[in-house]
């Protein structure tokens, strides 16, 4: 955990009218930045598939960031550059509303914050969506809050570029005594849609084996973004977690895929994974997955994870 670099930006966009944004944001968000960063940094025609620009590429770096160690698994546009989270589900707006959506960016990747800022406030003046809502990027903090763009000017050097392992020792030291807590009892809150194979299907319940298994297996993929050669953890079977309890239901997110040149629905389950017997070397993994996502389609809004110590199921 030690080798993949990660930073957050919290991003407040501001409405300046009335306006409708999507359901679902992230989609339109990661479509319309890419669309402004070529119209920004492509030198050729948008064929990207064909360009001899592609390994020193702005667009590429960023949108497809490239593992530093390319797994045989891993299909042509993988990448594990970046994640972008937006839960809001709010849709219409009035002027002076805003929404604050968060960034994660990786290793490499995070050096192309500056494009990334330039192009998230080209796109407010384009417009978000097919109705083409406009706003404004008024605030960007880091994780622990402190400024990067406040008032119009930015402080670079509030860009808070942390590893995995640090902010998964900062979780640990934060846990209840584990006096407390001797059954290793905690709740999992699936907050947006994951979508996650195990022996090749996607699971629609999970099990303690599947899951960790599922961790692992995100852990080993950022190792090998980073250019770590790390092997996976082993697990003995008496090491994975019990799930007591799971409240789980189907979520359903769209995308315009331009490539295919339609619309497609990509699906996951959402809900709540009461877990025991998670030891510290369980927790490790669950911590990381706050940070890293858990199972596919991490980039349009997949994913997020939230390790709680209660949960009020009622």
């Amino acid at each position: 955990m030690e080798a993949i670099r990660f930073t957050i930006l919290k991003i407040k966009l501001q409405m300046p009218e009335d306006c409708r944004l999507p359901r679902h944001k992230v989609s339109a968000i990661r479509g319309g930045m890419g669309n402004v960063l070529l119209a920004q940094h492509c030198i050729r025609d948008g064929k990207c598939e064909f360009c001899d620009f592609q390994e020193s590429c702005i667009v590429q770096n960023i949108m497809y960031a490239p593992f530093r160690i390319k797994p045989s698994f891993a299909n042509q546009n993988e990448s594990m550059g970046y994640v972008i989270d937006c839960t809001s589900k709010k849709v219409e707006y009035h002027a002076g509303e805003s929404l604050w959506v968060e960034f994660t960016l990786f290793g490499n990747a995070i050096s192309y914050i500056m494009p990334i800022i330039y192009a998230l406030t080209s796109l407010g003046g384009a417009g978000l969506g097919k109705e083409a809502a406009p706003f404004q990027v008024t605030e960007i903090v880091n994780r622990r809050r402190k400024p990067i763009l406040r008032d119009g000017c930015i402080a670079m050097r509030n860009v808070l570029v942390e590893t995995v392992e640090s902010y998964v020792n900062e979780r640990i030291a934060q846990q209840v005594d584990p006096l407390e807590n001797q059954a290793g009892h905690v709740w999992l809150s699936l907050e947006t849609p994951c979508a996650v194979k195990h022996q090749g299907e996607f699971l629609q319940a999970f099990d303690g084996r599947s899951l960790v298994l599922a961790m692992i297996q995100k852990l080993y993929m950022y190792q090998l973004y980073e250019g770590k050669q790390a092997e996976k953890e082993h697990f003995a079977e008496e090491e994975f977690p019990a799930i007591k309890s799971q409240r789980l239901e189907p979520g359903t997110i769209p995308r315009y895929s331009a490539t295919q040149e339609r619309k497609m629905y990509l699906k996951g389950i959402t809900g709540v994974l009461e877990l025991e017997g998670c030891t510290e070397k369980v927790m490790r993994y669950l911590y990381a997955m706050e940070i890293l996502h858990l199972g596919k389609n991490t980039r349009l809004g997949f994913g997020k994870v939230t390790v709680r110590n209660h949960y009020d199921i009622s």
